[in-house]
């Protein structure tokens, strides 16, 4: 278990407060899950002052096998859930997405991301750095795998140019909104096939020499202006396939007047080296840690800080080979965090480098179980259900399928009688990498000829104990044994094949000393009445019932359905009835003590085996009855220490005792 200094500890530190005497804060594995090779997701409480539920995916970079890509659905700008995203991009041996988390801030209204998003250089919106030390993303960050494979959490600076005839002028942005006293550039690749902007701007429409296929970082865009829309102008302003557009207002839109029909403008899309050619760049914010120690790049006693709520965070490692998905939940049962908190927790963890994502109601990590390409949620999202988001995070495994590797099943019975049949049910199968491979392809394999096996069932062929081997393919995934026990003459369909005392009642049933009920059952834990055992001791003892003597009970007359037994008994001398011999109470259940009294009178059992009952002391009446069961081998008590000496006798037991008398 992994000690933390309280982050409200620090959290006073940092604001000059005056500091408490500490919290020890600690962290306990509530789960862990090796997803693929170099991934692995991990489930913690945490406990400071509060309770919090983290959930957070490693994934080792330095694994061939593992990276992390960026999800978007087919649609830029549509809305899918992080689960339904992370599964829908799990496309088979080069990409297997095994789990994710939810990514960029967006625009409620319409699912746009609010900041820069690109994939394999290609720019999907430029994005915008919000104004204000209060806003989540005032500085340009982002999160990314770079050109070498790197993962990175860094600044970055777009380098958008528009070069004309007569000057060079800073673009704003690339495929997004148009605000106020900016310059953007629309391209054939923006989600809408028109500029969506309104009269108050001015827009230049350019041809190229060809269709302009892509809007990439390092491109450079070339066209004259074949259409100009001047301030005022309303209706759709087309982007053409083979061309792009200028849009401006203001100061912008003033600069660009000098434009005329046919005139040759060329746009450059750079952005600095690190990020040139990387895999994807997502910005995000506010940075959390940096250099290994919190590094908050707002205010971070803004309300959006100060808020205790959900959060999810990317994080890196110095040597840029490991990333960190991580969730903290806010819900009846975990603690939401501030940033501060949740900055102070993450440079805990060790790591060099983290970036706050869109967290909230829109927390949500995911991954895959085994045995499945689903991605599962892992979290429970403060919403109350998963949010649809417009991008993710994924942990991907390009591991091919391999050999089967895992299992998990299970066995419907592992003791049978002979003839009887049982199966196994399997609940996944996994190769080396937890890739899901084919249930159905298992099969089992018979050791020794105890059982016989088809498919994945197994049939019990004659007493004893077999082994059968899971296998897939040529494989040994597992091995169980099966017991099998002699075939019983019973049939009772409340008695299990496995039953504890099938031996007991095989005798008992076999030589008719106790039988079933008209129903087919036995009820082995049903007590036993005074007439019924005499029943039951006048066919173990084999007694006369043909010719009886009355013994004279007031309650068990000659019309009494078990009258020639009772009497049979009590001839024998082995039972006397009560109040001077008048009443023999047929209907009264017979204790244990009671019972042990009878047979060792019926069987003049002698000895004392001097075991210690803590319920039946030298002192009690029964107390040379239950020693001389015990010293006969009778009877044991129970191993808790007690013999029970007044707790009804169950049909099991009595036929148990009569068993061992046999012996």
């Amino acid at each position: 278990m992994k000690k933390f200094l309280s982050l409200s500890i620090l959290l006073l530190c940092a604001l000059g407060l005056t500091v408490p005497a500490p919290v020890e804060a600690s962290q306990s594995t509530v789960s862990t899950q090796p997803l693929s090779p170099g991934v692995t997701w991990n489930k913690y409480d945490f406990r400071s002052a509060n309770k919090h539920e983290i959930n957070h995916i490693a994934v080792d970079l330095n694994n061939p096998h593992a990276t992390v890509d960026i999800g978007l659905p087919t649609t830029f700008g549509a809305k899918m859930r992080t689960t339904a995203l992370a599964t829908k991009n799990s496309n088979g041996n080069g990409h297997r997405v095994v789990g994710a988390i939810n990514a960029a801030f967006y625009h409620m209204d319409n699912g746009m991301p609010i900041y820069l998003v690109a994939k394999d250089n290609n720019i999907y919106n430029s994005g915008i750095i919000s104004t204000g030390n209060d806003a989540f993303v005032s500085n340009p960050i982002a999160f990314g795998i770079t050109s070498n494979g790197n993962a990175e959490i860094d600044n970055f600076s777009t380098q958008f140019k528009a070069t004309l005839p007569t000057k060079t002028m800073i673009v704003d942005g690339v495929n997004r909104l148009r605000e106020t006293n900016e310059l953007i550039v629309y391209t054939p690749q923006h989600h809408s096939s028109s500029t969506l902007t309104n009269q108050f701007g001015v827009e230049y429409i350019f041809q190229s020499d060809g269709p302009v296929a892509s809007t990439k970082f390092g491109q450079t865009l070339k066209g004259k202006v074949v259409a100009i829309h001047p301030y005022g102008s309303t209706g759709k302003r087309e982007i053409p396939k083979n061309g792009f557009a200028l849009s401006a207002t203001k100061d912008k839109a003033t600069a660009l007047q000098s434009l005329e029909m046919g005139e040759e403008v060329t746009v450059r899309l750079g952005i600095d080296s690190k990020w040139q050619n990387a895999k994807f760049v997502m910005a995000s914010g506010p940075m959390l840690v940096k250099d290994g120690k919190r590094h908050l790049t707002m205010d971070p006693n803004s309300w959006r800080a100060r808020q205790v709520a959900a959060r999810s965070a990317i994080a890196i490692s110095r040597d840029k080979k490991q990333a960190h998905f991580i969730t903290v939940d806010a819900t009846s049962t975990s603690k939401g965090m501030t940033l501060t908190q949740f900055a102070n927790y993450i440079a805990s963890l060790g790591y060099d480098r983290a970036l706050n994502l869109d967290g909230g109601g829109s927390t949500t990590m995911g991954y895959r179980p085994y045995g499945t390409h689903q991605i599962k949620l892992a979290n429970r999202p403060s919403a109350g259900s998963e949010r649809a988001v417009s991008a993710i995070l994924e942990a991907v495994s390009s591991a091919p399928l391999g050999q089967a590797k895992h299992i998990n099943y299970t066995t419907n019975k592992s003791t049978l009688s002979v003839g009887e049949t049982g199966s196994i049910s399997v609940n996944y199968v996994t190769d080396a990498a937890y890739n899901p491979l084919a249930v159905a392809n298992v099969y089992l394999e018979a050791k020794g000829d105890v059982v016989t096996v088809n498919g994945q069932k197994f049939t019990a062929k004659k007493a004893g104990t077999g082994e059968v081997n899971v296998k897939y393919g040529d494989i040994v995934l597992g091995t169980f044994k099966v017991k099998v026990a002699e075939a019983v003459s019973y049939n009772f369909i409340d008695i299990p094949a496995n039953f504890i005392y099938a031996k007991e009642l095989d005798y008992l049933f076999k030589n008719e000393i106790i039988t079933g009920y008209k129903d087919n059952t036995f009820r082995p834990q049903d007590t036993l009445s005074r007439d019924h055992a005499m029943v039951i001791l006048a066919r173990y003892l084999k007694l006369d019932t043909t010719s009886v003597t009355d013994p004279g009970f007031t309650d068990v007359p000659k019309t009494h359905y078990y009258y020639k037994e009772i009497a049979a008994v009590a001839n024998a001398g082995i039972v006397s009835g009560k109040d001077g011999g008048k009443i023999f109470a047929p209907s009264d259940t017979i204790t244990r003590a009671q019972l042990s009294k009878i047979l060792v009178e019926a069987f003049n059992l002698k000895g004392n085996a001097n075991k210690p009952f803590t319920d039946v002391g030298p002192t009690n009446w029964a107390y040379d009855y239950v020693q001389a069961m015990v010293a006969n081998n009778v009877s044991t008590g129970y191993t808790d220490g007690t013999f029970k000496p007044n707790q009804p006798i169950q049909r099991i037991h009595f036929g148990k005792f009569l068993y061992n008398l046999a012996q």
